[in-house]
C-alpha cells in the first residue's frame, strides 16, 4: 500500500480503504490472508485508530474483509477480483512499442529504506534497503508518465544510474537472469500531488491515471514494484476482449 496523502482532498479513511482494496485487487492480499493490525495501520499511515476503524468498517460493509474477535481482520472469501490473464510476451511487446515513442529521463536514483507498501509488495522486511529510481518518460519536451521503480537490494546493486537512461527495466532484469513470469497491475484514478504535478506540468489535484504493478520471476519471487502516473490524455491503457469461441 502507498501511504495516505493529506493534501489529496479525500478523507483519510477512504484513502486507506481504497489502498487496501488495491492490495486485494493486485493479489498482495488474498482471500483468507490476515491484514495488518489496527496499530500497524495507524503507524504506517500516521493516522488515528478512529480513522483506521472507519476504513475497516467500510471494507467490512462492502464485503471485502471479515473481522474476527480475538483473531484479527482477514480478507473475505467473497473478495473476488476480475482477472483477465494476458500473455506476458504480448504485454511486453505493447509496452516496448509505446516506449519507442518516448525517452526516459532519470530524476532520482539511490538506495532507500523500503516503506510499508514497497516492503509488502516485494515481500521483504519493512525498512530493508531497496533501489529507488524515479523517471519521466518524455515525448519531446512534454512529460508523458512519471514512474517510480523499487528493486530489492540484491538486484538493484548491479545497476548504475545511466542504465535506466539507456535500457528498459525488462532488459536490465533479463541481464541479471530475472525474466518476468507474471505481472500484477492495478489501475485507478489519483489526484496529482504538488510534486508530481510540477514534474508532469499539470495543475495540482488534477486527475491522473495511476498504475501500480508487481513483477515476479520464474520462481514466483517479486523482483520489482513500480508506480506509474500520467494525465489521462497522455497515459492510457487499451484492452480488447474477444470471444474465444
Amino acid at each position: 500500500m502507498s501511504k495516505v496523502d493529506r493534501l489529496q482532498g479525500t478523507s483519510l479513511h477512504h484513502q486507506i480503504s481504497t489502498l487496501i482494496k488495491d492490495c486485494i485487487a493486485a493479489g498482495r492480499y488474498r482471500p483468507g490472508d490476515q491484514l495488518p493490525t489496527e496499530e500497524a495501520l495507524c503507524e504506517a499511515h500516521a493516522v488515528s485508530r478512529v480513522t483506521v476503524r472507519r476504513a475497516l468498517k467500510s471494507l467490512e460493509t462492502q464485503g471485502y474483509i471479515e473481522r474476527q474477535a480475538g483473531r484479527g481482520t482477514f480478507v473475505s472469501g467473497k473478495a473476488e477480483v476480475l482477472n483477465m490473464p494476458t500473455p506476458i510476451a504480448a504485454y511486453l511487446e505493447k509496452v516496448a512499442q509505446r516506449r519507442a515513442l518516448t525517452r526516459p529521463v532519470v530524476k532520482e536514483f539511490g538506495f532507500v529504506s523500503a516503506p510499508y507498501d514497497v516492503s509488502a509488495s516485494l515481500q521483504i522486511e519493512e525498512g530493508a534497503r531497496v533501489l529507488r529510481v524515479v523517471r519521466l518518460r518524455m515525448m519531446g519536451s512534454l512529460p508523458m508518465v512519471h514512474s517510480t521503480v523499487y528493486l530489492p537490494e540484491e538486484i538493484g546493486r548491479h545497476f548504475k544510474r545511466a542504465d535506466f537512461s539507456r535500457h528498459p527495466l525488462s532488459q536490465l532484469l533479463e541481464r541479471e537472469g530475472r525474466s518476468y513470469s507474471r505481472i500484477d497491475m492495478v489501475t485507478r484514478a489519483r489526484l496529482a500531488t504538488p510534486a508530481i504535478a510540477k514534474l508532469l506540468h499539470v495543475a495540482v489535484a488534477s486527475a491522473l491515471v495511476d498504475v501500480q504493478r508487481i513483477g515476479y520471476d520464474a520462481q514466483g519471487a517479486p523482483i520489482e514494484f513500480q508506480q506509474m502516473q500520467g494525465p489521462s490524455d497522455r497515459f492510457e491503457t487499451h484492452v480488447t476482449i474477444k470471444d474465444g469461441s
